[in-house]
């Protein structure tokens, strides 16, 4: 057609994004952003010592073992923070909240749902259409949410 710009084609990443910052998973966005950033760039002494509990408002929850570590990571919190919002790529974490407790890797735990209940719970071909739709969002921090949510719609059709 004459006189008709073309726009150069959306990422896909762009595209998800948009959607679900529409869909109101901002937080759940921010949140998994925060996770990944915390296992790519602190260090393994540290993540076996304390772990992400929560992210809310800009407020960063790590639970840690015991009163030596609560010291230790309240010395480094604003280390923490510039290393974390780097990694992310923008000023999400404005505050550490440091407590004492057992480390668990609950929220890794509760996030990976194990692929055969999957399997079992959407109807036969929805798996391997939902991997196929994934996987342009290989490393993106909110593949994850999504795969949960597609799984989660694809169940409802049973």
């Amino acid at each position: 057609m004459v006189g008709v710009e073309q726009s150069r084609p959306s990422r896909c990443a762009d595209v998800l994004q948009g959607t679900l910052h529409g869909l109101g998973f901002d937080r759940v966005i921010r949140h998994l952003a925060i996770l990944g950033a915390w296992n790519r760039a602190i260090a393994p002494r540290v993540r076996e010592r304390a772990t992400v509990e929560d992210f809310r408002d800009g407020r960063l929850y790590l639970c840690v073992e015991d009163p030596i570590w609560l010291h230790e990571l309240h010395m480094l919190h604003h280390k923490l923070k510039t290393i974390l919002n780097e990694e992310v790529g923008e000023s999400v974490v404005s505050e550490i909240v440091l407590r004492i407790g057992r480390t668990s890797h609950k929220t890794t735990r509760r996030m990976a749902i194990p692929r055969l209940e999957r399997a079992r719970a959407v109807p036969t071909g929805a798996e391997v259409r939902i991997q196929e739709l994934l996987t342009p969002l290989k490393d993106l921090p909110c593949r994850d949410a999504l795969e949960r949510l597609l799984y989660r719609w694809a169940a409802r059709l049973i």
